[in-house]
């Protein structure tokens, strides 16, 4: 219950810091966006100002008249008078009234020509690093439509910017308007910054969440795999210790001193649970010292032929199937350097898999073979095999691959008991299987 309620608080975490994040982005855009409207703005003020000044100039040189007598102080003339609350209703009031009387004066003879105000605003654009396609419109404001455009197939949409319209003529209602057809580029240069921060600590968001969620889900499957080796080894212990407790008690009555054969067959059950109950305790503490770094070889020198005949002879014995076990050796000498406990309990968890693991009979071929560096031993069955899909987890700690009921039961730390006693000894261990038709496991000694 815990843990899903910190699960819970975690995602409403990092959903509340996606959707900060996702705001903090959305208000710097809207404010990048409004600051590019003020720019086209005053852009398109200043084009049309440069306009005026080259159309006044080209007037000057066309009538050879000073500028004096060419710009009136205020123009009087009914045509001419200029209403102040039309030029508010645009919001331009930063604009020169001058400006607007010289254009509508000098209109008549040089009129306003587009493509030189394409140019001029394209070159301002360029100064204040705006790279983005852009058109110059004249708009009839009654009604309000556009006459004149720069840009050739130009079609107006909601992601463009438009900036504020620019009243350019009073008698015909006429404004300029500077539209930015492909924004973004500019918008995105701007806030990069921002964004990159934003997707980064997303990332970093959605990392944790899914690793919070991967440990809840290794904890789980932890815990699983743990009760599973604790009610096997409880399983697995029982046995022996039972029938310790069985001979101990025949032991204990009198009338069994006076049999010798009785007598000898308890003393025989007793050893051998005893030293059943050592193995495996021994094999889960290597593996514990082997997760630690701890674990340590006791080598010394024996013959390994020897070894497998003794537990040939140890395993053919199965009450309740029939065990043929076959040795071949191409080893003129089979003595080796290495731990002699490990090495035979490792053959011996090998020899009991297959058996394990196999029908009612059970043929086991063991090969010895010397190698350039190394000496094989591979144990061969006619067991149900392994499905291919399996193989990459057969070593695996407390991994029992076949788990249906009726199978044999263990603790799942036979082979990865294999696998750490090998390769402490630098050597390797393979499998080659097929379902149904048996498996091969070799083991690697460095010699």
């Amino acid at each position: 219950m815990k843990t899903r309620i910190i699960t819970y608080l975690s995602v409403l975490g990092v959903l509340l810091i996606l959707a900060s994040q996702a705001y903090i982005v959305y208000e710097n855009y809207q404010q990048t966006r409004k600051s590019l409207i003020r720019e086209s703005d005053a852009i398109i003020e200043e084009a049309f100002k440069k306009d005026v000044t080259i159309r006044l100039n080209l007037y000057k040189h066309l009538t050879h008249q000073d500028t004096a007598t060419v710009i009136p102080a205020a123009p009087k003339t009914p045509d001419t008078k200029i209403d102040m609350s039309k030029f508010k209703e645009h919001g331009n009031n930063s604009f020169g009234l001058l400006d607007l009387a010289i254009s509508n004066f000098v209109g008549s003879k040089i009129p306003l020509e587009i493509n030189r105000l394409d140019s001029l605003t394209g070159n301002i654009l360029k100064a204040h690093d705006i790279n983005s396609a852009y058109s110059v419109n004249i708009i009839d404001s009654l009604p309000t439509k556009v006459v004149i455009h720069s840009t050739k197939d130009f079609k107006s949409s909601a992601l463009v910017i438009h900036s504020k319209m620019l009243l350019i003529d009073f008698q015909r209602k006429k404004s300029l308007q500077l539209i930015l057809i492909n924004p973004f580029q500019n918008i995105f240069k701007r806030i990069w910054v921002l964004l990159t921060t934003s997707f980064l600590l997303s990332l970093f968001c959605f990392y944790g969440l899914w690793f919070l969620f991967r440990t809840q889900a290794r904890q789980k499957k932890l815990m699983a795999v743990k009760n599973d080796f604790f009610g096997n080894t409880a399983h697995e212990l029982k046995r022996p210790v039972a029938l310790l407790h069985l001979a101990l008690e025949a032991l204990s009555k009198p009338t069994v001193f006076d049999n010798e054969m009785k007598r000898e067959r308890y003393l025989s059950i007793s050893r051998d649970a005893s030293k059943d109950m050592s193995e495996k305790i021994t094999m889960i503490m290597t593996l514990s010292m082997a997760e630690e770094g701890v674990f340590k070889l006791n080598y010394s020198h024996f013959n390994l032929l020897e070894e497998v005949q003794k537990l040939k002879e140890q395993f053919s014995v199965v009450a309740d199937k029939e065990v043929t076990i076959q040795i071949e050796n191409t080893a003129d000498d089979c003595s080796i350097q290495a731990d002699l406990d490990h090495i035979r309990q490792c053959l011996a968890n090998l020899l009991d898999n297959a058996i394990k693991y196999s029908g009612g009979s059970v043929l086991i071929s063991i090969t010895l073979k010397k190698l350039k560096d190394s000496f094989c031993i591979s144990v061969k069955d006619n067991g149900i095999g392994i499905n291919a899909d399996k193989l990459d987890c057969v070593f695996n700690k407390y991994t029992r691959l076949n788990t249906e009921a009726g199978s044999p039961t263990g603790f799942g730390i036979g082979l990865s008991y294999v696998k750490a006693v090998v390769e402490k000894h630098k050597g390797r261990v393979e499998v080659l299987s097929e379902p149904q038709k048996g498996s091969v496991f070799s083991v690697y000694i460095p010699i």
